[in-house]
């Protein structure tokens, strides 16, 4: 799943419940993984890809979780899985998201 910028992958893990998602660039033949960047949860998040460059941003993290699992439930659901559902931990690196993805 995919929007202008971005493009989104979701495994699950049925063992224990939980799902992985990747952002990748959309850009034609690149699906680099994105970074992000920004000067913490309440901050602009700035998405770039290492050979595109600046891609979007999001005004705070929580916003950046909720396009994430957005995309995300589109997927789970065309593959018949559980959806994320609200209330659910998020993880961006060392930073925990209440009320986003997991």
């Amino acid at each position: 799943m995919q929007n202008n910028f971005l493009k989104i992958e979701v495994r699950t893990n049925d063992a224990d419940q939980s799902f992985e998602t990747n952002l990748l660039c959309s850009v034609p033949d690149c699906k680099k993984t994105v970074f992000i960047d920004s000067q913490g949860p309440k901050s602009i998040q700035s998405v770039s890809c290492p050979k595109h460059g600046f891609l979007t941003s999001f005004p705070h993290q929580i916003a950046l979780g909720e396009f994430v699992k957005f995309l995300a439930n589109k997927i789970l659901a065309a593959n018949g899985h559980e959806l994320i559902q609200a209330g659910a931990v998020s993880i961006f690196g060392d930073n925990e998201i209440p009320e986003s993805v997991n």
